[in-house]
């Protein structure tokens, strides 16, 4: 149970930590740049599909424990698709290294996120 905690909480942190973000800052940035509308909202997009995976993952878990036992596949399901995400956000960082310095955190938070999901799935 206490793997599962540690996933949802981790899930929040990064859900809301990404709506947060792409709120205040790259936006500001682009429209301090004078970038089109059109270039803000595909990277909006981007930040927000990746919160909503972590937001259903998190509202699986509390399902999961207060409610009704989930099955192990749609977490394993979710678990591959935040190592997707991950998978992207480091091919983006051997692009653009400069963003190490701001993304360091959750490059380290996903990869224990998902062994402590894995762990929960096969304890």
């Amino acid at each position: 149970m206490t793997p599962l905690i540690v996933v949802t909480v981790s899930c929040l942190i990064l859900g809301f930590g990404h709506i947060g973000w792409g709120i205040i800052h790259p936006v500001k940035a682009m429209r301090d740049s004078g970038i089109d509308q059109v270039v803000p909202a595909s990277f909006h997009a981007c930040w927000y599909h990746v919160s909503l995976i972590f937001f259903a993952t998190a509202g699986l878990i509390i399902w999961h424990l207060a409610v009704a036992s989930v099955n192990p596949d749609l977490f394993v399901l979710l678990g591959f698709l935040i190592f997707g995400c991950w998978l992207t956000y480091l091919g983006t960082l051997l692009f653009y290294p400069m963003l190490w310095r701001i993304a360091w955190f959750q490059m380290g938070l996903i990869p224990f996120l998902l062994a402590n999901l894995a762990y929960a799935i096969y304890q």
